[in-house]
């Protein structure tokens, strides 16, 4: 059984995950996001922080869409408590798209899996400039092969960043568009 799977079936036999629908139509994420959806998403919130919030339409272990909203300069994406000797980089409001990235990239493999980065270029993200990355994982627990895309954004000095990762062979091309759409249609509430 795949570690994230097992992390799961345990969360939810605890009583510690709670899932709810959202969408479709307009969508409040995190009091800071508004996204617009053409179907409903499955929201959890198994390891959710006040400035984070993780939606799937097939289930964790096959797909994830997870929102970093409002975070501040000197604020971490997440936390690694395993491992008390590497800590995530803190944001910083100097930071450039590709540095934004390689903090991003510490989170996804402080689990020991393997991460590269294909691509990274500037587009409009939650209506003005953003950039947008691709990347694959190779996921520890399990081995397996995870495709991903995110969005991020500058605004007030907050970071808004979107990631969308599942399994390269199948559930990646099948939500993609999907994915791209909620992501065009990210606008931050004042």
């Amino acid at each position: 059984m795949s570690r994230w799977l097992l992390i799961l079936l345990l969360a939810l036999l605890s009583g510690c995950a709670a899932m709810s629908k959202v969408g479709p139509g307009e969508v409040t994420v995190r009091d800071s996001l508004s996204v617009t959806l053409d179907d409903a998403w499955n929201q959890y919130s198994l390891g959710a922080t006040a400035k984070t919030e993780t939606w799937t339409i097939d289930g964790l272990p096959l797909d994830r869409l997870v929102f970093y909203v409002g975070i501040a300069d000197g604020e971490a994406l997440g936390e690694m408590s395993q491992r008390k000797d590497r800590q995530i980089p803190k944001y910083r409001t100097t930071m450039q798209a590709h540095e934004i990235v390689e903090m991003y990239e510490v989170l996804a493999t402080s689990d020991g899996s393997s991460f590269q980065r294909q691509k990274l270029a500037p587009v409009p993200f939650a209506g003005g400039d953003g950039f947008r990355f691709e990347f694959s994982r190779v996921r520890k627990g399990d081995e397996l092969e995870m495709r991903g895309i995110g969005y991020g954004a500058v605004r007030g000095s907050k970071l808004y960043l979107v990631v969308f990762e599942a399994p390269r062979s199948h559930y990646y091309a099948r939500h993609l568009s999907r994915v791209e759409d909620v992501a065009k249609s990210v606008r931050i509430r004042n």
